[in-house]
């Protein structure tokens, strides 16, 4: 690997990493409304976005957004999507035909990125999961008397606690890499999604000569991408959500672990639309960290010499 491949792909960590952090308790809220409908956990949350994010803040303290699930999201990203963004350009170089790739091209390449990127950051994402679902605030008996898991006990201590504890009690495979399947679906298509219609609209904008090569060229596309990837990868996102939550011991998070089970599950308690539960949140978070995060990627690249994307 060339040191262009690798700024490319420290542009897109960086980025990647940086709107994580900031749409955080975005992450979180999403979360908790896909997986608060499976059977197993608790339906706490009754209302939409805000409502939900409003009533964490206000149960846990605002800071305490930014621990649910926040180490397992940034990391994920660094890695993941520092991968899917930096390798696409040459994935998207591969497949392109005499030099200009066709929209074909594009989304298969940022499929293939985006499948390899969530393939290797699994763990991290399923610690995310788990610890989005997890903590609250601890009473004086130990217990939690607030989130998902009010009057169960912590099982963890910490992101990279649940971590180990998933490798030492589930194993590898079947641990670490549970939900793999759904992962990778959901970042094939996200991928794909972002990617290429950014990189598509901005192509075709700069040829019908509408806007011109610059920030206002990227934000425009980086909110088309980011309608687009939001909504192709939605039912993939909420089944991810619903194989990661479970856990092997008792209390809440029993939920179903095979891919058709969990369809099933869905389809018959809540009808085709429990594919897209949580796309509001998931576009909250999505929608603006396109709008900063494609502007932020391509600045990185000019800065560290390797052009636009």
């Amino acid at each position: 690997m060339d040191l262009t491949v690798l700024r490319e792909i420290a542009a897109g960590s960086l980025a990647a990493g940086f709107t994580a952090t900031l749409f955080s308790p975005l992450e979180c809220v999403k979360t908790r409304l896909q997986v608060q409908e499976l059977p197993g956990w608790p339906r706490i949350y009754s209302g939409g976005l805000l409502s939900t994010l409003s009533q964490i803040a206000r149960e846990d303290g605002l800071a305490m957004l930014w621990s649910h699930g926040f180490v397992g999201f940034v990391t994920r990203d660094l890695l993941y999507s520092g991968l899917r963004i930096g390798l696409y350009p040459t994935v998207r170089g591969f497949l392109a035909a005499n030099g200009d790739a066709s929209l074909l091209a594009k989304i298969a390449a940022g499929a293939c990125t985006g499948a390899v990127g969530a393939a290797i950051a699994n763990p991290l994402d399923l610690m995310r999961v788990r610890m989005s679902c997890e903590w609250g605030v601890v009473g004086a008996d130990g217990k939690l008397t607030t989130g998902m898991r009010s009057g169960y006990k912590p099982r963890w201590l910490n992101s990279l606690h649940c971590l180990a504890d998933c490798y030492q009690s589930e194993g590898l495979l079947r641990g670490l890499w549970r939900g793999t399947s759904a992962t990778v679906a959901r970042a094939a298509l996200l991928s794909s999604g972002q990617l290429a219609s950014y990189d598509h609209s901005k192509q075709w904008l700069l040829k019908s000569g509408h806007l011109q090569d610059g920030s206002r060229l990227h934000v425009v596309c980086a909110v088309i991408s980011g309608l687009v990837a939001t909504t192709v990868c939605n039912p993939a996102d909420v089944m991810k959500s619903a194989m990661m939550s479970a856990a092997r011991d008792g209390g809440a998070g029993r939920s179903p672990r095979s891919p058709l089970a969990i369809c099933r599950t869905i389809i018959e308690t809540q009808g085709i639309r429990g594919f897209w539960r949580g796309w509001t949140a998931a576009y909250a978070r999505a929608g603006p960290a396109f709008f900063i995060q494609m502007p932020v990627v391509e600045e990185l690249r000019r800065r560290f010499g390797v052009g636009t994307l």
